[in-house]
């Protein structure tokens, strides 16, 4: 999943980009987030959600679907337990009109504010988030805590899935015997080359004359029109009487 959506951020064509991405997906953001007016949502849904598509095709139905079948058992417990109006029981459990209207409201905003952050998530690396982020000022340790952990989490991952495939390929998973001496041996195998990397690394950016600031992406921003249209409408839809 990893290695899937960094190839889908990297394939694909937003209508906007550059840092202006990111402050345009979190201004949207807080404008659909603080609001219970379902004109914004429907607004929300359907311009990120065509940016979305046009930007990374299907993947993004492929991204929704798991953040989705998590929303839908929330929905409906909050529509059972809200007090209320009874509309519909079954057994001993009753659906309240109040629930209703707050499940339809809790639901459609986050939707909506999923549809507006898949727009970010699969369109933005994270070299391309910290360098956005770096151009409000962010502080020199944070950008770098930020870069080293996401480096670090590839070569972990990396370095896992090629530990398990060999451990897989000479039967150590054959038997719950072997499954628990393995996974014991693959972890201590991680350890170890995840120290001796992070020491080869501090000691190749030192012999680089590191002075603790690390670089970033730099890109032109684009898109303006596209921005200023959808945050127009969404304002329009938030303030309109």
């Amino acid at each position: 999943m990893h290695h899937t959506l960094e190839r889908i951020q990297v394939d694909a064509t937003p209508a906007v980009t550059g840092p202006l991405r990111v402050y345009f997906v979190g201004l949207a953001l807080v404008l659909t987030a603080t609001t219970a007016r379902l004109g914004v949502f429907a607004v929300a849904t359907a311009a990120f959600g065509g940016l979305t598509f046009h930007a990374a095709g299907r993947a993004y139905f492929g991204v929704l679907r798991y953040p989705l079948a998590f929303l839908v058992p929330s929905v409906a417990l909050v529509a059972v337990i809200t007090p209320g109006t009874p509309v519909a029981a079954v057994w001993r459990v009753s659906v309240t009109a109040q629930g209703l209207e707050t499940a339809a409201t809790v639901g459609l905003r986050a939707v909506a504010s999923l549809t507006v952050l898949s727009f970010l998530v699969l369109t933005t690396t994270i070299p391309q988030l910290v360098a956005a982020l770096d151009d409000l000022r962010l502080p020199d340790p944070v950008t770098e805590l930020l870069l080293l952990v996401y480096r670090g989490i590839q070569v972990l991952l990396a370095e896992s899935t090629r530990l398990h495939t060999a451990a897989r390929l000479r039967g150590g998973f054959r038997s719950r015997r072997r499954l628990f001496r393995t996974t014991k041996l693959v972890s201590a195998s991680l350890l170890v080359s995840a120290l001796d990397r992070a020491t080869a690394f501090g000691t190749a950016m030192e012999s680089r004359n590191y002075a603790g600031r690390m670089p970033v992406t730099t890109s032109e921003n684009g898109g303006h029109a596209v921005v200023a249209a959808v945050l127009v409408v969404l304002v329009t839809a938030r303030w309109a009487v």
